[in-house]
């Protein structure tokens, strides 16, 4: 799992908003806890409020990941050709809709950077929840600066507790980005989400973690293999990588290193994440689409840019990005390589009835 830069890349070029002074941080009655034990409650809210503290933290900093990098998400020019492809995806499925969609729920909405995209170019409108407080400010000061705030809100607070009601009524779609696996119980709440939040009909898009164990085994003995040898292993900044892969696994969530590994519900749940494909292709509404992004591209990147010391090796692995970004977009609609997709996209119709 871990961090998700969703900000300041990729289809935040094009979807990049706050809500209005009359929004904030609310307090909605949450979902009734009946059949839920008092201690399976305690522990939910504890991981939330732990998320919540952790992503706020990070926001702190972000500033510094895009300085120096941990990951190709990181790397702007770098991530805006490696998910052009998806987000390609995103905009067609949305003005093939555009008359059928208005309303949006961005469900862990970050820095608002979806909302304020489809509000900017297709006119659409919404609400973003997040349990980050900072990470929402974020969005609501973009938002005013790009003088979309009419029309998207954003709000801090638990999607189990928002009542719809008093967002304005049901949503014509329910989106969220690598956020819906944080959530504990997910196989058992989704279908509650659904339910009290969009309309009949409505749409999903889904995009999480799919293959979340790291590389296919044919490439990571590759590059590996090639980390390691005599003539090419001094050229990799195996430094910063253990320095990267420590953070990922210190319990000490409270260390600034911390930020670039696992937030809390990902080491919660480490080895435990919810079978998403199962949960998408099972919640028995129409599954109308389902997609699969970066089996191998992303890991390229992050093995010879991110923790390449050579400006050379560098600077011909960019040359060769789209090549390699390309091949990567055909292969994964393949079973084959597909399997280790680091991203899974699903859309789903709800039942009319």
């Amino acid at each position: 799992m871990g961090p998700c830069p969703e900000q300041r890349v990729g289809i935040a070029v094009w979807m990049t908003w706050p809500d209005p002074p009359s929004l904030g941080r609310v307090d909605f009655c949450p979902v009734s806890t009946t059949g839920r034990s008092k201690s399976t409650v305690q522990r939910e809210q504890q991981i939330i409020q732990a998320e919540a503290e952790f992503w706020d933290r990070q926001e702190d900093v972000i500033q510094e990941f895009y300085d120096r990098p941990h990951d190709w998400r990181f790397a702007p020019a770098l991530a805006n050709r490696i998910i052009k492809k998806r987000e390609q995806v995103v905009r067609r499925f949305l003005r093939k809709r555009r008359g059928e969609i208005d309303r949006i729920l961005d469900i862990g909405c970050g820095s608002g950077w979806f909302l304020h995209g489809c509000s900017d170019e297709l006119g659409m409108t919404g609400v973003g929840v997040d349990v980050s407080a900072k990470k929402i400010a974020t969005a609501n000061d973009d938002a005013q600066r790009r003088g979309l705030a009419d029309r998207c809100s954003f709000l801090t607070i638990d999607i189990m507790e928002l009542d719809p009601e008093q967002v304005g009524g049901k949503f014509d779609l329910l989106f969220a980005q690598s956020s819906l696996h944080h959530l504990p119980g997910l196989e058992e709440k989704l279908p509650v989400i659904v339910e009290r939040l969009l309309r009949p009909g409505g749409y999903m898009l889904f995009c999480e973690p799919h293959y979340d164990h790291g590389m296919a085994p044919r490439l990571e003995k590759f590059i590996w293999g090639m980390a390691r040898s005599k003539v090419f292993g001094r050229l990799f900044d195996v430094e910063f990588f253990n320095e990267v892969a420590s953070a990922a696994q210190t319990d000490d969530c409270n260390a600034d290193e911390a930020l670039r590994g696992e937030s809390p519900a990902g080491k919660q749940f480490f080895g435990e994440d919810p079978d998403i494909q199962n949960i998408m292709r099972t919640t028995g509404h129409e599954l109308l689409d389902e997609r699969y992004f970066h089996a191998f591209g992303g890991h390229l990147t992050n093995a010879f840019y991110i923790f390449m010391k050579s400006r050379v090796l560098r600077g011909l692995y960019r040359i060769s990005l789209p090549l390699v970004v390309a091949a990567d977009n055909y292969l994964c609609r393949f079973e084959r390589f597909n399997r280790y997709a680091e991203e899974g996209m699903w859309f789903l119709r709800a039942r009319a009835d």
